[in-house]
């Protein structure tokens, strides 16, 4: 089993969405929030500081709440635990790496126009009741 985690990064009253590309095996082409695979004998916290700085060269704040936690199935048919956590972004100097090809920030009734991975609605508002 793996463990994904996820962030809904907070800029004022908007959030970070990223586009994935093309060939990814799981939601390609499609809007997602930044995040990523935990290691083994990783840390949840450090592996969700770690794959943001990888993706979008955003450094997170140390407030990190729990939003949601979920399972879902891989395509290779293995569970995957799924972790999503709202943060504060410490910088805006964002540069993507080679698995996104775009991203914006938006505010929660804009989610709509992009086409997005199942269910991120229900994140954000989840999130937007903790802030």
């Amino acid at each position: 089993m793996k463990i994904n985690v996820t962030a809904i990064i907070m800029k004022k009253n908007k959030f970070l969405i990223v586009k994935r590309k093309y060939s990814d095996k799981i939601h390609g082409s499609e809007w997602a929030f930044p995040g990523g695979i935990v290691n083994k004998n990783e840390d949840i916290f450090a592996a969700l500081k770690r794959e943001i700085k990888e993706e979008t060269n955003i450094d997170l704040g140390e407030k990190i709440e729990k939003v949601s936690e979920y399972e879902y199935t891989r395509p290779n048919k293995e569970i995957t635990v799924g972790i999503c956590f709202l943060c504060i972004a410490m910088n805006n100097n964002i540069i993507l790496n080679e698995e996104l090809t775009d991203y914006a920030w938006i505010t929660s009734d804009k989610l709509k126009n992009y086409s997005h991975v199942h269910g991120l609605e229900n994140e954000v508002k989840k999130a937007f009741k903790l802030k």
